[in-house]
C-alpha cells in the first residue's frame, strides 16, 4: 500500500486544525496587545481636551439671547451628537495611528512562528487527527524512513523491490513455519537441492541429463544391474516365442534393411556389399559374382581356375564326367588348346547325332565321310554303282595287286579308277 495515501488524510487534518488554532490564537494575542497599549495611554485627557475644544467652538457660535428653551434643548442635543461623532472619529484616528505604530514595532513573524511551533507541538503530542484531515501534498517527505517493523497487517498491492516484482492477482506463495507452499508452477533457471528431493507427481524432463552426474551414473549402473539380473533364458524364450508367433501369423515385412548406412535389402534388391550368405533358392539372377568354391545343384562345381561337371575335383580347367567317361578341355602348349579323354577312352566328334570323327585310344582318327575343299571322300570295297557328284572320291577298302587305289566320279553314275596297286 502507498504510504502517501495513508499519511495524506492525517497531515491534512493536522494543517486544518493548526490553521484554525493559529488564527484564533493570533487574533486574541493582537487584541490583548492593542487593549493593553490603549489602556496605557492618556485617553481620558485626550478625549476631555477634544470635548472642551469642540464645546467651546459650538458655544461661541450659539446665540443664547434669541433662542428659546426648546430650541436650546434641540441645539444642545444636536451639539452633543456632533461632539460625540467628532470625538469618535478623532478617537478612531488616534487609535488607528497608535495601533499602526505599535504593530510596526512588534515582530509579528517571530511571534507567529513561536505560536505555530508551540501550538503544533501540543497538538501533535496530545491530539488525534481526524481521518483524511491532512492532504499528502502538504507534507514534506524528504528524509522520511520507514522500516519493515513499522508496517504490519493488510495486503500490499503491486508490491515491488530491487529483488521482487509482484504481478499476481491472487495468492501464489504461502510461507509457513514448517514449509513454503506454491499455488502454481515455479519457473527457475537453476535449482540446487542440498537435501532430499521427493516427487509425488509425474517427472517430465524436456532437456538433457548430464552424463557426468554421479546420480545419473549410479542410476544407469543400478538399472543395468537390475536388467542383467532379469535377463534369463525364460525371459528370452518368452520374447522369442512371442516374436515367432507374430511372424507366423502376420508375416515379416522387411521393405528396407540397412547396415552401416548402406542398404542390405531395399524392396526386391539386395545390397552390393552382401558378400557372404546361405541362400537356398534364387529366381532369375541377372548379375552374379562369387568368390571361392561354388556347387550348383550337385552338378557344376566351380573353384578358382577350375570348373567341374559331375565332379568336385576337376583335373583341368574344364573337366566333364559322364558316368565313367571323362573329358577335359585345357591348354596344351603355348597358344594351343587341348580337348581329350585323359583315360583309356576314345573320343567321337559328331553332328546330327552322327559319328563324324572318331579319335581312337591308339591315336588314330576315323572319318566315314570326309569333304576337302568341296570334294567328298569315302571308301568302298567295289566300284560304286550310285550317282555321285563330279570329283567325288571313293577309296578302295579292298585293294589287291593290279587293282585300283580308288574311284573318282565323272558325273552321274560314271566312275573311273585312279591309281594302280603294283
Amino acid at each position: 500500500m502507498d504510504i502517501n495515501q495513508q499519511l495524506q488524510p492525517i497531515v491534512a487534518g493536522i494543517l486544518d486544525n493548526l490553521k484554525g488554532s493559529i488564527e484564533a490564537e493570533l487574533r486574541d494575542q493582537i487584541s490583548n496587545e492593542i487593549v493593553k497599549k490603549i489602556a496605557d495611554t492618556e485617553f481620558n485627557s485626550i478625549v476631555s481636551r477634544l470635548v472642551e475644544q469642540q464645546t467651546a467652538q459650538r458655544l461661541n457660535q450659539f446665540n443664547f439671547q434669541g433662542a428659546s428653551d426648546e430650541v436650546l434643548s434641540e441645539k444642545v442635543a444636536e451639539l452633543t451628537d456632533q461632539i460625540n461623532k467628532t470625538i469618535a472619529v478623532a478617537a478612531n484616528q488616534q487609535v488607528n495611528a497608535f495601533v499602526t505604530q505599535k504593530l510596526a514595532a512588534v515582530d509579528l513573524k517571530s511571534m507567529v512562528s513561536e505560536l505555530i511551533a508551540s501550538k503544533l507541538g501540543s497538538i501533535l503530542e496530545s491530539r488525534n487527527f481526524p481521518e483524511k484531515s491532512i492532504p499528502h501534498t502538504s507534507i514534506n517527505f524528504d528524509g522520511l524512513t520507514l522500516t519493515g517493523d513499522q508496517i504490519q497487517g493488510g495486503i500490499i498491492q503491486n508490491f515491488g523491490s530491487t529483488g521482487i516484482e509482484d504481478r499476481s492477482s491472487f495468492v501464489q506463495m504461502t510461507l509457513m513455519d514448517h514449509a513454503t507452499a506454491f499455488e502454481a508452477a515455479v519457473y527457475v533457471p537453476e535449482i540446487k537441492v542440498a537435501g532430499a528431493l521427493t516427487v509425488e507427481g509425474s517427472l517430465v524432463i524436456n532437456g538433457e541429463i548430464s552424463a557426468d552426474g554421479k546420480g545419473f551414473v549410479k542410476l544407469v549402473d543400478q538399472t543395468s544391474d537390475a536388467v542383467k539380473a532379469k535377463l534369463d533364458d525364460a525371459l528370452f524364450e518368452g520374447f522369442s516365442d512371442t516374436i515367432f508367433k507374430k511372424i507366423q501369423t502376420d508375416g515379416l515385412d522387411l521393405n528396407r534393411i540397412t547396415q552401416e548406412g548402406r542398404d542390405v535389402v531395399k524392396g526386391n534388391q539386395l545390397g552390393y556389399q552382401i558378400v557372404d550368405s546361405n541362400l537356398r533358392r534364387l529366381g532369375v539372377v541377372n548379375d552374379l559374382q562369387t568368390s571361392g568354391e561354388n556347387l550348383l545343384s550337385e552338378t557344376v562345381y566351380v573353384t578358382k581356375g577350375r570348373v567341374g561337371i559331375n565332379t568336385i575335383d576337376p583335373t583341368a580347367v574344364f573337366n566333364i564326367w559322364d558316368q565313367e567317361v571323362e573329358i577335359t578341355i585345357s591348354k596344351h602348349a603355348q597358344d594351343t588348346g587341348y580337348i581329350s579323354t585323359p583315360r583309356y577312352q576314345k573320343l567321337i566328334l559328331g553332328a546330327n547325332n552322327k559319328e563324324n570323327i572318331t579319335l581312337d585310344v591308339d591315336g588314330s582318327v576315323k572319318i566315314d565321310n570326309l569333304s576337302l575343299g568341296g570334294i567328298s571322300m569315302s571308301s568302298a570295297g567295289t566300284v560304286p554303282n550310285y550317282p555321285g557328284t563330279l570329283g567325288q572320291l571313293v577309296w578302295n577298302s579292298n585293294p589287291g595287286h593290279g587293282g585300283a587305289i580308288g574311284w573318282v566320279c565323272l558325273g552321274a553314275t560314271q566312275w573311273a579308277k585312279f591309281g594302280t596297286v603294283e
